[in-house]
């Protein structure tokens, strides 16, 4: 007997001809069984190669599931079986995370608030050495990651020397748990822009206090907001001018005026080039904001007071930075867009390793030439 069967292939679709066998002893207990082939699992749609390759898609390449599944034909649970058969041996391997000097923590919003649940976020932790996703824990607090961190060998947490995260200190409590011998680094990022929400906070309240009213289009400080976020050695001469001009008249009291210099002052910190320069920056932004008696600009001063071991240490580590975690927030946001969201966190991930955390082999293109073209476009 021989029955037609319809497989998926990686180059289309292959027609393939399976036999069926039945057996004529009366003492056999198995009586039929149909052809079978190490390409093509049983009750299969999609040959290996192809299951193979909508995985690569998937997760090499960040196409959704559901137009790797269009193109082959199939059902979206079809590739996504196929993620998870050939995907999962990849995440699952050890030596994925091996070789972390430097490693860095940060969340990222998973499920948005809705009417019957606040935001839920998940603690992604990067090395920030090579920009590799190591892994995605389910929410943001202490406990998550320090039960993730519980879970590497001792080898493994001793290697790791730098700790970069966000002046958050639950993320900060976790490193000292397990990785207490680490330097843990404030990203300087994170910290200028505490400078720049201080700025804007001063500066709102400040224009509702004049005028009354938010800010408009034509109000001075309204007209210089981003002049006031961007840094002072960054301004030429029509900055200074528009600033001068809108402090002069949207600032009676000279708070916003008090909260740029803060800000700037914060940024000297950083500029410095030792730590003992550093120190000395810090003591003088501590003496402006206590002296200015804005109150925003010292509750941004306490802020930095406590965080100020992991700002120094900015100087001691040679500029550590959450920069490269950064960077794999965006290509999460990404598969976050082309997947029009996610609700399962399993899949989700599945799928954000695969992209962020996976070296893919792939083989290298041939050459066509034997030398280079004259002219590149």
């Amino acid at each position: 007997m021989v029955r037609d069967v319809d497989v998926f292939g990686r180059r289309g679709r292959l027609r393939w001809v399976k036999r069926l066998w039945r057996c004529r002893e009366p003492a056999c207990a198995r009586r039929t069984w149909t052809e079978q082939h190490p390409a093509v699992k049983g009750r299969a749609a999609l040959t290996e190669r192809a299951r193979a390759q909508a995985c690569r898609r998937v997760g090499r390449d960040g196409v959704s599931v559901a137009l790797v599944a269009r193109d082959l034909g199939v059902g979206w649970h079809t590739v996504m079986r196929a993620v998870w058969a050939h995907g999962r041996p990849l995440v699952d391997d050890p030596g994925r995370l091996d070789g972390v000097a430097a490693l860095g923590v940060d969340e990222t919003a998973f499920l948005r608030a809705q009417r019957h649940r606040p935001t839920a976020f998940v603690s992604g932790l990067v090395d920030t050495a090579t920009g590799r996703l190591l892994d995605v824990v389910a929410d943001r607090t202490a406990q998550v990651v320090t039960d993730w961190l519980a879970g590497r060998d001792p080898a493994w947490l001793a290697a790791v020397g730098v700790v970069a995260l966000d002046p958050y200190r639950g993320y900060a409590n976790a490193a000292a748990a397990h990785l207490g011998h680490a330097t843990v680094v404030v990203d300087h990022f994170h910290v200028v822009r505490l400078g720049n929400a201080c700025v804007d906070d001063v500066r709102r309240r400040t224009q509702q206090t004049v005028l009354g009213h938010r800010g408009r289009t034509g109000d001075p400080l309204y007209r210089i907001r981003r002049v006031l976020l961007s840094a002072a050695d960054r301004l030429d001469a029509r900055g200074w001018h528009r600033l001068a001009v809108g402090l002069a008249d949207g600032d009676p009291h000279g708070d916003v005026a008090a909260a740029w210099q803060a800000k700037e002052a914060l940024r000297d910190v950083y500029r410095a080039a030792t730590v003992g320069a550093a120190r000395a920056a810090l003591q003088v932004f501590y003496d402006h904001c206590q002296q200015s008696g804005v109150p925003e600009v010292r509750r941004l001063a306490r802020t930095v007071r406590r965080w100020e071991s992991e700002i120094l240490a900015w100087h001691t580590t040679g500029g550590a930075s959450n920069g490269p975690t950064e960077a794999v927030n965006l290509l999460i946001k990404n598969i976050k867009r082309v997947g029009h969201g996610f609700r399962n966190f399993d899949n989700y991930r599945l799928r954000l390793l695969l992209h962020c955390g996976v070296t893919w082999q792939d083989r290298p293109a041939a050459r066509l030439r034997s030398r280079g073209p004259r002219l590149v476009a």
